[in-house]
């Protein structure tokens, strides 16, 4: 019986299984890096870090797309899923990306 149960289980790709692991943890690592990188630059203008970080933004969107539209993507839960599942995660993002940048911004223009 519980044999039955493991046979009809479909497997991930491994690229699909990167594509996660990407998504839900180095991606977000990375822009931790890099809005430290910016409080590090401490300069009122913009700079390369800057320039990392929104291109990690879009490489987390790009990737998240791809996984779910062309490698049936899951959830972080395990579950199936769908694009409504990427705007959803696109539209959090993009909020929480911005008030980061903002926030960092505004201690390093400010000085606190």
């Amino acid at each position: 019986m519980e044999n039955e149960k493991y046979e009809d289980q479909k497997y991930d790709l491994p690229a699909g299984c990167l594509l996660r692991f990407f998504w839900m943890t180095i991606g977000n690592v990375i822009l931790l890096f890099c809005a430290y990188g910016i409080f590090q630059h401490r300069s009122s203008v913009l700079s390369i870090a800057d320039a990392f970080y929104w291109a990690s933004v879009g490489c987390l969107l790009v990737v998240r797309y791809v996984d779910i539209r062309y490698l049936k993507g899951l959830t972080a839960e395990g579950d199936p899923a769908s694009m409504a599942h990427w705007r959803r995660y696109a539209a959090l993002l993009g909020v929480a990306a911005t008030v980061l940048w903002f926030v960092v911004h505004g201690i390093v223009y400010f000085g606190a």
